[in-house]
C-alpha cells in the first residue's frame, strides 16, 4: 500500500542511493584527477630528463670529436714551453734561423719573471732583444721562419735602421724585442 510514510521511505531510499552514487563518483573523480596529475607530472619530468640526456649526449659526442681532432695537441702545446732554466734549445734554433737566412745576429736574454698568465703549470717569461744585420727580403724570410717556430713568443717591437743609400731595402740593422714564455723552473 502506498502511504505517505512508504512514499517518503521510497523517496529517501532512492535519494540516499543517488547521493551515495554522486559521492562515489566525486571521490572517484578526485582520485582519478590526482592520478592523472601525478602521471602528467611524471611524463613532464621524464621528457625533461630525456631532453637533458639528449643534450648531454650531444655535448659528450662533441667533446669526443674535439678530443680526436686535438689528439695529442695538448702534449705538443706543453712541449712548446721549454724550461726557463734551459733555453739553449731556443737559442740554437734562433742561430740556425739566422744561418739559414744568411743574417748575422746578436741577442741578449733577461732573467725569467713569473708570468701572470694562468696555466696548468707555472709559467715564466723571458724578455730578450735580438739585433740582425740583413736586407728586407732576408728579413721577410727570417720573420716567416720565426713565425713557424714551435715556441710561444711575442714580438713587442721592431726597429729597422739603415745607412744604405737604398734605405731599409738595402743592408739594414733590425732590432726587435720579444718575450719567450717558458715553464717556470721549480
Amino acid at each position: 500500500m502506498f502511504t505517505t510514510k512508504n512514499l517518503l521511505i521510497l523517496i529517501g531510499r532512492h535519494a540516499a542511493i543517488a547521493l551515495t552514487a554522486i559521492g562515489i563518483t566525486l571521490i572517484a573523480s578526485l582520485l582519478l584527477a590526482r592520478e592523472i596529475t601525478r602521471i602528467s607530472d611524471a611524463v613532464i619530468q621524464d621528457r625533461h630528463l630525456a631532453t637533458t640526456l639528449e643534450k648531454r649526449t650531444e655535448l659528450f659526442s662533441t667533446i669526443a670529436n674535439d678530443a680526436q681532432i686535438v689528439g695529442n695537441g695538448d702534449t705538443l702545446i706543453e712541449h712548446t714551453f721549454i724550461p726557463s732554466d734551459n733555453i739553449f734549445e731556443f737559442i740554437s734554433v734562433l742561430e740556425s734561423l739566422a744561418l739559414k737566412n744568411g743574417a748575422t745576429q746578436s741577442f741578449q736574454f733577461e732573467n725569467p719573471v713569473p708570468s701572470p698568465v694562468l696555466a696548468p703549470f707555472p709559467l715564466s717569461t723571458i724578455g730578450y732583444a735580438n739585433t740582425l744585420s740583413l736586407n728586407v727580403s732576408t728579413l721577410t724570410n727570417y720573420l716567416k721562419d720565426f713565425e713557424q717556430l714551435p715556441y710561444f713568443t711575442k714580438m713587442e717591437n721592431l726597429t729597422i735602421s739603415s745607412q744604405d743609400p737604398l734605405g731599409w731595402r738595402g743592408a739594414s740593422s733590425v732590432s726587435f724585442r720579444a718575450t719567450l714564455y717558458t715553464k717556470a723552473a721549480q
